[in-house]
């Protein structure tokens, strides 16, 4: 398995903060959102954002008829982050409000 910050785009209309790949057996997270999280909040929350997309993409390779609300369980527990903290990164790279 490779892992890439990459830019993304989007997808049907809606930006990508982060895919998994099965033909390339591949995790790749937006470059762009890294950076508006790390604008928003500095490198530490844009490393913990980095950290949090790859523990979500590999719940979906492990799982891949897993729901999205079972990866955003499985990344918040492995990475030991709260839920206001890991929707508050979240939300900054799909570009929402903080």
């Amino acid at each position: 398995m490779i892992v890439e910050i990459v830019d993304l785009g989007t997808w049907g209309g809606a930006s990508l903060v982060a895919e998994y790949d099965p033909c390339d057996d591949a995790i790749r997270v937006d470059a762009r959102a890294v950076a508006a999280v790390r604008a928003a909040l500095g490198g530490a929350e844009a490393e913990l954002f980095t950290t949090v997309a790859i523990a979500h993409e590999r719940f979906h390779r492990a799982h891949p008829h897993g729901t999205e609300a079972q990866a955003h369980a499985y990344a918040q527990a492995v990475c030991g982050v709260a839920r206001e903290r890991y929707e508050r990164v979240l939300r900054l790279a799909r570009g929402d409000a903080a």
